[in-house]
């Protein structure tokens, strides 16, 4: 008689569960699982309970989602109390576990405590992080369920530890002495780092917002006359960094920031040396792993201990070391045991290949504001550098191309970019002295200084943050965005998604209910360090780190956006109180090659915004789809919480960008009653 088995499990692991019940119908179970089993119009609690109370066997597949699902929780709480008194010769349960057993996964209810138990008592099936179905671990699972047992041992630790660390659930840090003292970090690799880690490139210590490059704003002049040591600047910088360290925990589980950032940064300085609760909220961000300290190649571990070289900064020095010896803290370097700086090797071959393509240049000086008769003069300045670039690499032969130390950041900085040196003794490089005198100093500096950064995010598996005043008309930033991988979408497709989501959007009313919990100005570390804590927002970047990982796939379904958006919200205090004169808003961002379509909809109006580009490659036309909270058209924007996802990334399935764009536009502006606005 074929065994009985009943299949628990969150519909995120849907494919691992639908193909384990394929495997074990095919050996002769029985296997009732709730999409192949249930109908329409089925009454869904005692059809359940029917199959429990029947079953041979309940397989209960645990991830960091199912266990945070009533119906999942109720299911195996059932379970396990039948197991409990019938006996093993009657009703047994297996777990079948996605990944590794991670504290964070378990809540305080009593029926999470009674799965730790059985966990720590008998034998599970471990699948990867992906949930991928294999024929050993079927095997094994068959012959549990034929009565013989899981044969293979795991040595787990299941423990009551409220812990938010996010590093343990992929692998175990090694833990590192630092080399002059007795003091204990964590080395970890870039496996280690959560899938939503993002190195947040506006955090670096040479960003500069897009006000500083308008020639008619104060801090432009401002700037110019003292660089980052102006303390108009300096006050600027900090609430620029404080906005945008806020975004980088809204919606990742980890943020990796360079070291030197944390020690030079004005920010960060005053966030170390200020005793207050945000200091004791960062110091909370770092003892758990939230926060990961980048080391470059000459740092052996996050304690400084020279501080001959600058003096002034002995305080911020001593503040730090004081902080690392009061917590672990978790520390990363490309390569541990042969330090090598890698982002001076891909940023030189980058400055190699600058001027390359002619067609993107063209394009980038455009953007830039570069008057047309000044166009050639600036793609001759980036022949130059490509040629300077390439010298260094081959100057010794092909053998020394590796030999990159001298070609940084700070090398191109003082070649194109900054003074040579300064009268008044200052770092023309640390404060960022443009040189009038070298040609499109502004512009060079922007543009290095994004790729350098996401050079960073590439090395490091990770996503890249990109500021907030970043605006699609700087259509020079194509590069980051386009990054497309292989799957086609089709116009027809693209058409039919829209037209599901907005015929059915019912949202913008829970949005609303928000009000000002969704401006950043209300929020600070210690605030944002209660709302992590809260099972919602778990389940929330959960959710989102699946939706990115199927963005190549094109298996995101429109209606999971209202399942992210209801659960993003959950993580709030509703309040009744909304703001009447800042009309929240969601929005679309499609970028067909470097043509950017804003699709925009709030309660009082439903708008497109279109921004030029180009298609350099019409054969093979990037296409990718980015969903956020708040409106992109509005330069005050950037006081939101944005929700940065992105839901497609590939091709389109035509030649013609051009014709695929205007489809799009025309569909949204006739189908879905949306009104074009003017740039």
């Amino acid at each position: 008689m074929a065994e009985k088995v009943f299949i628990s499990y969150s519909h995120q692991d849907g494919a691992c569960a639908h193909g384990i019940a394929r495997y074990l119908t095919r050996h002769g179970c029985d296997v009732w699982i709730d999409s192949n089993k249930l109908s329409i119009g089925d009454k869904w609690a005692s059809d359940i309970q029917s199959a429990l109370a029947q079953a041979d066997v309940t397989i209960g597949i645990l991830s960091s989602s199912s266990l945070r699902r009533d119906e999942v929780l109720k299911e195996l709480d059932i379970s396990l109390k039948r197991m409990e008194e019938e006996g093993q010769q009657d009703f047994r349960v297996f777990f079948v576990v996605i990944g590794q057993i991670h504290p964070s996964w378990f809540g305080k209810a009593e029926v999470s405590e009674r799965i730790r138990k059985h966990l720590l008592q008998y034998q599970y099936i471990q699948l990867s992080a992906y949930g991928e179905v294999t024929i050993d671990a079927m095997k094994k699972l068959l012959t549990a369920i034929k009565g013989k047992g899981i044969e293979e041992a795991h040595n787990i630790l299941v423990t009551n530890n409220e812990d938010n660390s996010f590093i343990n659930q992929n692998s175990t840090p090694e833990k590192a002495f630092d080399n002059k003292g007795n003091n204990i970090y964590y080395k970890v690799f870039a496996a280690d780092l959560a899938p939503s880690a993002v190195y947040p490139f506006a955090l670096d210590n040479q960003w500069l917002p897009e006000i500083f490059y308008d020639e008619d704003d104060i801090y432009y002049k401002e700037f110019q006359k003292e660089g980052f040591h102006s303390l108009q600047v300096s006050e600027y910088l900090k609430q620029f960094k404080k906005r945008n360290f806020a975004l980088s925990f809204f919606h990742n589980k980890q943020a990796i920031i360079k070291l030197n950032t944390i020690l030079y940064d004005p920010y960060f300085s005053s966030l170390i040396l200020n005793e207050g609760e945000d200091k004791q909220a960062f110091i909370s961000l770092l003892s758990n792993g939230s926060i990961v300290v980048l080391l470059n190649n000459k740092q052996m571990s996050p304690f400084i201990f020279d501080r001959t070289y600058v003096s002034s900064l002995q305080e911020v020095y001593d503040k730090w070391n004081a902080i690392c010896e009061e917590t672990s803290v978790y520390c990363i370097r490309e390569n541990w045991s042969s330090p090598v700086d890698l982002h001076s090797r891909y940023f030189l071959r980058f400055c190699s290949n600058l001027a390359m393509d002619h067609d993107s240049n063209v394009l980038l000086a455009k953007a830039m504001n570069i008057p047309q008769e000044n166009i050639n003069s600036f793609l001759v300045t980036l022949k130059t550098i490509s040629m300077q670039s390439f010298c260094q690499t081959h100057m010794n032969g092909t053998t020394a191309q590796d030999k990159v130390d001298d070609y940084s950041r700070s090398a191109f900085y003082r070649n194109y970019i900054v003074k040579d040196h300064d009268e008044n003794g200052l770092n023309p490089v640390y404060s960022c002295l443009f040189d009038p005198n070298k040609p499109f100093n502004h512009e060079l500096k922007r543009l290095i200084d994004i790729f350098y950064n996401s050079i960073f995010s590439n090395t490091l598996q990770c996503h890249g943050l990109l500021p907030d005043d970043v605006r699609p008309k700087n259509c020079y930033l194509h590069h980051l965005y386009l990054d497309a991988g292989e799957k086609e979408v089709s116009i027809e497709e693209l058409q039919y998604a829209f037209s599901e989501f907005f015929d059915n959007c019912d949202i913008l009313d829970e949005i609303q209910a928000i009000g000002n919990d969704l401006y950043l100005d209300s929020w600070d570390l210690s605030r944002i360090i209660s709302l992590r804590n809260k099972e919602a927002w778990y389940e929330y970047v959960e959710l989102l780190e699946l939706i990115s990982r199927r963005s190549n796939l094109w298996k995101v379904d429109f209606n999971e956006i209202e399942i992210l958006l209801q659960r993003f919200l959950k993580c709030f205090d509703q309040s009744a109180d909304a703001a009447a004169d800042r009309d929240i808003a969601f929005s679309f961002r499609v970028l067909v090659g470097s043509r950017v379509l804003d699709i925009v909809k709030t309660p009082k109006v439903s708008k497109v915004k279109e921004y030029g580009g180009s298609f350099a490659d019409p054969g093979a036309i990037p296409l990718k789809i980015f969903f956020s909270i708040g409106d992109l058209t509005r330069e005050e924007r950037k006081d939101l919480i944005f929700l940065p996802v992105t839901l497609f990334n590939g091709r389109i399935d035509m030649s013609d960008g051009d014709g695929f764009f205007n489809k799009l536009k025309e569909f949204i502006l006739r189908q879905c009653d949306f009104v074009s606005i003017d740039q």
